[in-house]
């Protein structure tokens, strides 16, 4: 795994890995942009605004389709920027979780897929696609609704395996949803991205044993930091941390 700027010199050297990983610095809301020579896949969208920001990313690099778009859940930290960026480029499929939720931000990714002609995919099965030799997985919650969070919890979680890496990415689950992971046959993870922006949560240690993840990564600012336990735990195990607080993060596996 490389740390690297996402430029078109690492596209074209001889040591680039199946997949590169582009985690937009948006503070506390998540973006996260996975290419293969076969295509490209969005995670989520950012605040309202930010989509703006994604879709002059997407033209600078030379974007001009998104094989899949994977809306985690509906809070507006992951949906908020989703409405620009289906006006921005064409997606093969939206792919949503299955929690509706009462805002402005989502009405708006309703109405833009209706003038679009696009019908999301509700992610209610275990759901796989490809890329060539990336393969995705999305694991949907277990539940139509929790105790408490019902937004957070219905987060889908996306595996993604790219030769022997494995990348793991979990929204925002708290600790019904994290239950459910700690029973899934998740494996191994190259990268982790710890739930819910860093928030401290009660299982966050048995999902960091069960993943034994090589690096961590965290979107949050400074303003509105990940927990002090949450940092103190990943140090305790002496797993690195990849912060999107200090700028994009940019992966290659």
């Amino acid at each position: 795994m490389l740390c690297l700027p996402f430029t078109s010199a690492v596209a074209e050297s001889e040591e680039h890995g199946l997949l590169r990983l582009h985690c937009f610095s948006f503070g506390k809301a998540d973006a996260f942009l996975l290419t293969a020579e076969e295509g490209a896949v969005l995670i989520d969208c950012g605040l309202n605004g930010q989509g703006k920001e994604i879709s002059a990313y997407l033209k600078e690099n030379g974007f001009t389709k998104l094989e899949a778009l994977i809306i985690t859940h509906f809070d507006k930290d992951h949906v908020g920027g989703a409405a620009k960026v289906l006006k921005s480029v064409p997606v093969g499929t939206v792919y949503q979780s299955n929690c509706p939720k009462d805002s402005s931000e989502y009405e708006k990714y309703l109405k833009t897929l209706d003038q679009l002609g696009i019908v999301p995919v509700t992610v209610r099965e275990e759901t796989v696609f490809s890329l060539g030799e990336v393969h995705f997985t999305i694991l949907p919650p277990l539940q139509e609704r929790y105790l408490s969070d019902d937004s957070n919890n219905s987060s889908l979680v996306t595996v993604v395996q790219a030769g022997e890496k494995r990348l793991l990415f979990t929204g925002d689950c708290e600790g019904e949803r994290l239950f459910e992971l700690l029973n899934a046959d998740l494996g191994h993870a190259d990268l982790l991205q710890i739930p819910h922006h860093g928030k401290w949560q009660v299982q966050l240690p048995a999902l960091l044993e069960l993943t034994a993840p090589e690096c961590a990564l965290i979107t949050d600012s400074e303003e509105e930091s990940a927990d002090y336990m949450t940092f103190y735990t990943l140090k305790q195990m002496d797993i690195p941390v990849c912060l999107t607080r200090t700028g994009p993060v940019d992966l290659i596996f």
